[in-house]
């Protein structure tokens, strides 16, 4: 779901996001599921969210994740009995239809009689109303027709499966669009599925909604945000058509780095980037950014961390329509409807990554560097006003009389940590040695910041003690700093499925690990 990003919302996810993640049912690939009675208590927690969200019962739960907290209810809603179950089924279902409770809580819903105005494309169809709370105009429901047509055709021609075909709900199969007001929940769109169960494997055909004018934002024009939030919620319902039940960060930060590729003169994804990896909890008070929180960790860090996918797809730059092929193929990874698939969404990048040549330990040093100096590795960074990650080591300052250091990080798995070196008068060279513990997951780079303003970043090779050096240059007149990283790009989880509402959501058996860096000055 796209939210509003204002100061207010900001401090609403971040309280419901530092609250305890939902146990709910893994994914058909996962390695296990919760017992039965583990599923009705993460079915509870999920409806608990859902009516929270959706009846606004307090400030913060109005801006709760949509999309993804209604994913958990439809995926989680076979678990409940009596009342719940129908709760669920009222809360997930469309616009269009009438309720059994006058007391319907959806965010959506048009009355009985309604005068419901609908429009058809080939794959698709949008449905409105022009009088009412949730009315629109018929110009804004002519602009919201063109811009699904758009990223629909986008989408089919770079080679994404297309959102599957739904129950013959308002009159045929085609995928179901409608608006609404859905500022007043601090939403911008949604996607979910009113369906009892997957299509196929974890694949669920799903149906959208987008508001009514986008009138209300301080800081985006009507048709920019309607633009952006279309290729981000459509990109959710082909996203279910693939595996619906996968990890929320991957389903969050991949949709969102979506929006720049089909909408890139809007750009309003680049302000999301301050709470990923790229952000200072310090300066921003949100404590799960920045390089220090896991690059998978659910929450509003999924919006900025699609910062990710930029990194690896302007690397990696090969495309089909205009749009990059390593998402796509990352969820092709993923895909559950050709039999069981034990891949979620580490694994799944693990091996997109492999058939390049590359590793997420290779690139996940490479991506904490990069952030170090985003001006000098992004194509858009000056212009957008790319955020530069913090260091986290302290900054240290050899001389003649100390020209050696030590710095040691601690780091979960797929985190980072950098410390700046600063040279002195008659220093020539620097040598860095890393100690990164015996172990095949963690890598270090080194880039030396120059002068003239150009930087140079080296990678240190490590033997299979984890020990290895390099050496740079250092002089005063010639290197303002030389910055080290070390990553932690463990992608091996245990327990699986055992207790998360992802498809694993399991437990790094490599977080924790502790990387030493020893400088020395060479005159």
């Amino acid at each position: 779901m796209r939210t509003r990003t204002t100061a207010g919302l900001l401090a609403s996810v971040l309280a419901l996001t530092l609250g305890p993640a939902l146990a709910l049912p893994a994914s058909a690939g996962a390695a296990g599921k919760p017992g039965r009675a583990a599923q009705a208590v993460a079915a509870q927690a999920a409806l608990a969210a859902v009516e929270a969200a959706v009846v606004g019962e307090t400030d913060d739960a109005r801006h709760r994740d949509l999309t993804l907290a209604m994913r958990d209810l439809f995926v989680a809603k076979h678990a409940l009995r009596g009342d719940d179950r129908a709760d669920a089924e009222r809360l997930l279902l469309r616009p269009t239809t009438p309720p059994d409770d006058p007391t319907d809580p959806r965010d959506i819903y048009y009355g009985e009689d309604a005068d419901l105005q609908t429009q058809c494309g080939e794959t698709f169809c949008l449905h409105w109303v022009e009088e009412g709370e949730h009315a629109s105009t018929a110009a804004f429901a002519a602009a919201a027709f063109e811009t699904i047509a758009h990223v629909a055709g986008v989408y089919a021609a770079a080679g994404f499966r297309a959102p599957l075909p739904d129950e013959g709900q308002e009159g045929d199969t085609r995928t179901d669009f409608y608006l609404g007001d859905l500022d007043q929940y601090g939403a911008l769109g949604f996607c979910r599925s009113d369906a009892d169960g997957p299509v196929v494997g974890s694949a669920w055909y799903g149906y959208c909604g987008f508001d009514n004018d986008y009138a209300n934002s301080p800081w985006l024009d009507p048709t920019s945000l309607l633009q952006v939030t279309v290729a981000h919620e459509y990109f959710h319902a082909v996203q279910f058509a693939y595996d619906a039940e996968d990890d929320g960060w991957l389903m969050e930060s991949t949709a969102t780095a979506m929006e720049d590729e089909l909408y890139d003169d809007v750009n309003d994804n680049a302000f999301f980037l301050n709470y990923g990896q790229m952000g200072d909890p310090d300066t921003l008070g949100y404590p799960l950014a920045g390089p220090s929180t896991p690059l998978d960790t659910f929450d509003f860090t999924a919006y900025g961390n699609w910062g990710f996918w930029r990194y690896l797809t302007e690397q990696h730059d090969d495309e089909t329509a205009g749009v990059p092929n390593l998402v796509r193929e990352v969820w092709e990874a993923l895909d559950t409807t050709q039999g069981s698939n034990p891949a979620f969404s580490l694994t799944a990048l693990d091996s997109v990554l492999a058939a390049r040549g590359t590793s997420t330990p290779q690139q996940s040093v490479a991506f904490a560097a990069a952030n170090q100096h985003p001006a000098g590795v992004y194509e858009e960074a000056v212009e957008q006003f790319y955020p530069t990650a913090p260091n986290t080591l302290d900054t240290v300052q050899l001389s003649r009389q100390m020209p050696s250091a030590a710095r040691t990080a601690v780091l979960d798995h797929l985190t980072s940590a950098t410390g700046a070196v600063l040279p002195f008068a008659g220093s020539r060279e620097l040598k860095v040695r890393v100690d990164l513990r015996a172990t095949d997951v963690a890598q270090a780079a080194v880039t030396v910041h120059r002068v003239d303003g150009t930087s140079t970043t080296s990678y240190v090779s490590v033997n299979r003690q984890g020990k290895g050096s390099v050496t740079v240059p250092f002089a005063a007149d010639d290197v303002t700093s030389v910055e080290v990283t070390v990553a932690n790009g463990s992608t091996t989880m245990v327990e699986c499925g055992s207790f998360s509402i992802y498809a694993c959501g399991g437990v790094s058996p490599d977080d924790g690990l502790v990387a030493e860096i020893r400088f020395q000055a060479v005159r």
